[in-house]
C-alpha cells in the first residue's frame, strides 16, 4: 500500500509536467507550417551567402510570414527547429 501511494505521488507529479509540456507543444504546432516554410526556404537558399546575410534574410522571411497571417514564431532558428541537441 505504501508503495502504491508512492506511485501514485510520483504520477501526480509526472501529470504536472506532462501538462505543461502537452501546452508547449500545442503552441508549436500552431506555429509548425511557418517554421518548416521558413526551414525549406533557408535550406533552399542560404548556400553561398554569409552569415550575416543569412540572418538578414530570416529576419525579413519572418516579418513577411506574420504579416501575410502565416503562422509563425517572432524569431526563427533553423537549428532549433530542424535540429535536436541531444
Amino acid at each position: 500500500m505504501r508503495r502504491a501511494e508512492q506511485l501514485v505521488v510520483l504520477l501526480k507529479d509526472e501529470g504536472i509536467r506532462w501538462e505543461a509540456t502537452v501546452k508547449e507543444l500545442g503552441i508549436e504546432i500552431e506555429k509548425l507550417v511557418g517554421d518548416v516554410f521558413l526551414s525549406c526556404a533557408c535550406i533552399s537558399y542560404f548556400g553561398g551567402f554569409s552569415g550575416s546575410y543569412r540572418s538578414e534574410l530570416t529576419e525579413h522571411w519572418t516579418t513577411e510570414c506574420i504579416s501575410a497571417g502565416i503562422p509563425t514564431g517572432e524569431e526563427f532558428n533553423l537549428i532549433k527547429v530542424m535540429g535536436d541537441p541531444v
